[in-house]
């Protein structure tokens, strides 16, 4: 009874053992945001992985890195104009969609793999759901989907830069993704896809956090733990601006 399933076993293991496997790593665990912060910059650099079984590819191998940042719901707002007035009229709820994502490969994305196979990933703007996770078919994009895109991409939240991922050696390769001074802050999933000749080979993924430092993390926390204390500080520092520039700018 059992010698069909271990034969089945020993035929399915080498073929696991020939696939190749990605070895990554990031250049920093942590970005602190302080007082003077204007941006930042996130290396990801890694290898891959082949052994004696693993056999040889009619293509090379592409590599598509996206660095993703903490998840929201977010509801897009169309404004009309009635009676000589803007306001909101019809609107559409965007679900769990990522507050950062920068996206950067070796090539085009459209050559790197086609439609369905990134459909299933959600890998690229066109293939992101805006609902829902990830299906075997591109979502259909609305007039709310692409105003979002846009909005995002123009406050440099959301970007593609095709042709940064660069090969060291037949292996290694590396990138660097630019964080702007307005990044939301928590945690970051580096996710690293490999591809040859339009098949994902293998998917591997590295986290960080992107988190307030110094003065800063001090009035968040006080803000989020104790609302009273922080409201009395923001009164108490509002009275102790206003009576300094009275006695700076008093006239005699």
């Amino acid at each position: 009874m059992w010698r069909p399933l271990v034969l089945a076993a020993a035929l399915l293991c080498p073929l696991a053992a020939s696939a190749e496997t990605l070895v990554t790593a990031l250049s920093s665990e942590r970005v602190a945001i302080t007082s003077n912060f204007t941006g930042s910059a996130v290396t990801i650099f890694g290898t891959v992985e082949r052994d004696v079984h693993t056999v040889a590819r009619a293509s090379p191998y592409e590599i598509v890195v996206t660095l993703t940042g903490p998840l929201r719901t977010v509801v897009a707002r169309r404004k009309e104009q009635v009676a000589g007035v803007w306001i909101n009229r019809s609107s559409d709820t965007l679900e769990r969609v990522p507050s950062f994502l920068a996206i950067a490969t070796t090539a085009p994305m459209e050559s790197v793999a086609g439609k369905p196979v990134r459909a299933r990933q959600g890998l690229g703007f066109d293939m992101l759901p805006t609902s829902g996770v990830p299906d075997a078919l591109p979502p259909i994009r609305n007039d709310f989907d692409a105003a979002f895109f846009r909005i995002m991409q123009k406050k440099k939240l959301f970007s593609l830069t095709e042709g940064s991922v660069d090969f060291l050696s037949p292996q290694l390769f590396r990138t660097s993704i630019d964080l702007p001074a307005n990044v939301p802050v928590g945690w970051y999933n580096a996710t690293v896809y490999l591809f040859s000749g339009g098949v994902l080979l293998a998917k591997t993924s590295e986290s960080f956090a992107i988190s307030k430092s110094g003065f800063e993390q001090y009035v968040t926390l006080l803000a989020h733990r104790s609302p009273l204390a922080y409201g009395l500080l923001a009164v108490l520092v509002a009275v102790a601006t206003d009576w300094l520039a009275s006695v700076v700018f008093r006239k005699d």
